[in-house]
């Protein structure tokens, strides 16, 4: 974007490129507003992972097992008709339900931060390391926005808008 100068008379009666460069051209107004929906979209993300629930069942569906990112394992039922098995066959049975539930709710998270960011590397396997890079990736965004709106407020000054 050009700005008119009071110079530009003498540049030949072109006009003055704005000192601001490029950034001069930036939408104020759709980039916030792009920001706002990127923010309701994550915080919309976020809700999701946190209600994810994973589930598995063992034991021909004797044992049922469901966990979440907040509560660990938060639902164990187990079929009376399991009691047939030895303890050591149940305890096997349970522990395989809650490796499964827990891989049930990681496919899920890891899905849902797939759509959002495009991909998940190994360092986002884990539930938890991913909800804490993402509050990470969060307090990082709010605070280059806070930058970038402060240094957009202070331009405005300088050019006495």
């Amino acid at each position: 974007m050009l700005l008119p100068s009071v110079g530009s008379a003498c540049n030949g009666g072109k006009p003055v490129e704005s000192p601001l460069g490029s950034f001069a051209n930036i939408d104020v107004e759709a980039f916030l507003r792009d920001s706002q929906q990127r923010a309701t979209k994550f915080a919309v993300e976020q809700k999701e992972a946190a209600a994810a629930v994973g589930r598995a069942t063992a034991s021909n569906g004797h044992i049922a097992v469901e966990c979440t990112m907040q509560g660990g394992v938060t639902r164990l039922d187990i079929d009376p008709r399991a009691k047939r098995m030895s303890v050591g066959e149940m305890s096997e049975a349970i522990l395989a339900a809650i490796r499964d539930a827990d891989v049930d709710l990681q496919r899920q998270v890891s899905t849902i931060v797939d759509e959002s960011f495009g991909g998940v590397d190994s360092a986002m396997a884990d539930p938890e390391t991913a909800l804490a890079k993402v509050a990470e990736a969060q307090q990082a965004f709010d605070r280059m926005m806070g930058d970038a709106m402060g240094e957009l407020d202070r331009m405005r000054r300088k050019l006495g808008h």
